[in-house]
C-alpha cells in the first residue's frame, strides 16, 4: 500500500493561520505574519518577527508537489493549507471589515 496526499477539511480561525503561515512561491517564502520576503522552506521561525510557522501554503501546489511530499515526511506537525482557500478568505474578511 502507498501512501498519497489528501486534502482534509478542518475548521480554524483565519487570523490563527495568518500569524503563523508561511506562503511559499516560486522562488522563496514570505510571512504571513509581517511580510518577511526570501524565506527558505526549512525554516521554523520568521527570521523578522520570530514567529513560529505551523501552516505553508504553496501558491502553486502541483509544481511543489515533490517539496510538499518531503515537508510532509520531515516536519508533519506543519499542516499544508490550500492557498486559494487561504487568500479568498482573507479577502472575504478585509471586505466585511472595510464594510463596517
Amino acid at each position: 500500500m502507498s501512501e498519497k496526499l489528501l486534502r482534509v477539511y478542518k475548521k480554524f480561525y483565519i487570523d490563527e493561520i495568518k500569524a503563523h503561515l508561511l506562503i511559499y512561491g516560486d522562488l522563496g517564502g514570505s510571512c504571513a505574519a509581517c511580510q518577511k520576503m526570501d524565506i527558505k522552506l526549512d525554516t521554523a521561525h520568521c527570521p523578522e518577527c520570530k514567529t513560529e510557522f505551523k501552516f505553508i501554503a504553496f501558491r502553486n501546489p502541483r509544481v511543489h508537489m515533490p517539496k510538499i511530499l518531503k515537508l510532509s515526511e520531515e516536519r508533519p506537525q506543519v499542516a499544508i493549507v490550500d492557498y486559494e482557500d487561504f487568500h479568498r478568505l482573507t479577502g472575504e474578511q478585509k471586505a466585511r471589515e472595510f464594510l463596517k
